[in-house]
């Protein structure tokens, strides 16, 4: 398991460095940022629609999946997930 972390931390270093020399390091930091504030965005919206639907039976999954799908997909996303757990009742 340590290896493949270890593996998975140097190629994402060596996707940085090649990425980096066409587009720019301030750049790469700069999208990255933006997709890190969308994931936590993303998990915010998960938990206060977790609390709040919790009541009235509807369960939210707050995982990976549901996380990426609204971080990357924005509101299409957020329809898509609450349409599988409306779905999933």
């Amino acid at each position: 398991m340590q290896t493949l972390i270890v593996s998975g931390i140097c190629l994402l270093l060596f996707l940085i460095i090649i990425i980096g020399r066409n587009v720019g390091f301030g750049v790469l930091v700069e999208r990255f940022a933006v997709l890190w504030f969308k994931v936590a965005c993303a998990i915010v919206l998960l938990y206060v629609a977790n609390l709040s639907l919790s009541n009235y039976g509807f369960i939210v999954p707050i995982n990976g999946f549901s996380t990426l799908t609204i971080a990357f997909l924005g509101l299409p996303g957020v329809l898509c997930v609450f349409s599988l757990v409306i779905i999933n009742k």
